[in-house]
């Protein structure tokens, strides 16, 4: 399903397509700004050593509980090494570079709940997968954001293999919610389009070659960017022109919804849309950020250019 417009955002598989109710709800909670949950699939584990490495990750070694579909609490070292052997002894027929897990992170911004993060990250895990595969998840809380590691194991109990298809994220983001909420937390799974956010997140092996500094990726988009400056040729790419034209339509459908809830008397609501689509991010991807910090660097190195003649000949 294509996440472009608001109408694409009001017609969520998880909630009744038609419900007034909830389409004023999903309205407010996102001009309100609600947390926004973030279910994003961090990996996947191949072969028996990489599984059993994974599970002593998600554990901390085996200092932090791990609970399985079946509601089993692991919480000793000697208990998640007869796990992690069960799950190397049972991958099934497979190649060398079968997925044998996927790995799924489920997390809140800082102040959450932990406990109701780890109720809705059960519930979630449990209607979703319980089924047909085994899993297990970790509550970690050594960081600023509550977050739940959930590793999913592919091979099912029908002997077919887990696929995460296209758009299968943003589903699963809209189920996680609806059980925060379960819980008493509030949460929203709005796609980024529709909040104005055009710049994708930073994948996580690029994150931590960043980290490094061995992203070869930034250096040869600058490399490009250097090479447009001295050409003169800064065009969009098709790309940001197609991101221009999807924010347009983003921010007119919000202003059509603020009419709408003028013409029905809401007027404090409307003004809360309109703010919100005046206060959403300019348009700037990745490769702008580095163009326009590349053309500051230049207009400041063009203005300490002075000659040495120049100066002189003013002070006289």
């Amino acid at each position: 399903m294509a996440w472009e417009t608001l109408d694409d955002f009001m017609r969520s598989p998880v909630e009744a397509r038609k419900s007034k109710v909830g389409r004023q709800r999903k309205i407010k909670s996102v001009v309100d700004r609600t947390p926004e949950v973030m279910v994003k699939i961090s990996g996947n584990a191949k072969g028996g050593g990489h599984v059993g490495s994974h599970l002593l990750y998600i554990s901390r070694n085996g200092k932090l509980e791990i609970e399985t579909e079946q509601g089993e609490i692991i919480n000793s070292k000697d208990a998640l090494k007869e796990k992690i052997k069960e799950w190397q002894q049972d991958l099934g027929k497979r190649k060398k570079n079968t997925r044998d897990t996927v790995n799924i992170v489920l997390s809140m911004p800082a102040g959450t709940d932990p406990i109701g993060l780890t109720n809705a990250a059960r519930k979630f895990a449990k209607n979703r997968f319980a089924e047909n595969h085994q899993y297990v998840f970790a509550l970690h809380t050594d960081v600023d954001h509550p977050h739940v590691h959930l590793t999913v194991k592919s091979l099912g109990f029908d002997g077919t293999r887990l696929h995460v298809k296209r758009g299968d994220p943003q589903i699963w983001r809209e189920e996680f919610a609806e059980q925060l909420r379960a819980q008493g937390i509030d949460a929203e799974a709005t796609p980024r389009k529709v909040r104005g956010v055009v710049k994708k997140p930073t994948s996580q092996p690029i994150f931590h070659l960043r980290k490094r500094g061995q992203a070869q990726t930034d250096k040869e988009k600058i490399k490009e960017i250097v090479a447009e400056f001295k050409d003169g040729k800064r065009e969009l790419k098709p790309w940001e022109t197609q991101i221009q034209a999807t924010q347009k339509k983003v921010r007119t459908a919000w202003l059509k919804e603020a009419q709408e809830l003028q013409a029905e008397g809401d007027t404090a609501m409307a003004k809360k849309v309109v703010d919100f689509v005046n206060s959403m991010p300019p348009i700037d991807t990745e490769r702008q950020t580095m163009a326009m910090r590349l053309a500051k660097i230049l207009e400041a190195e063009n203005a300490r250019t002075v000659s040495p003649e120049k100066g002189r000949g003013e002070e006289r």
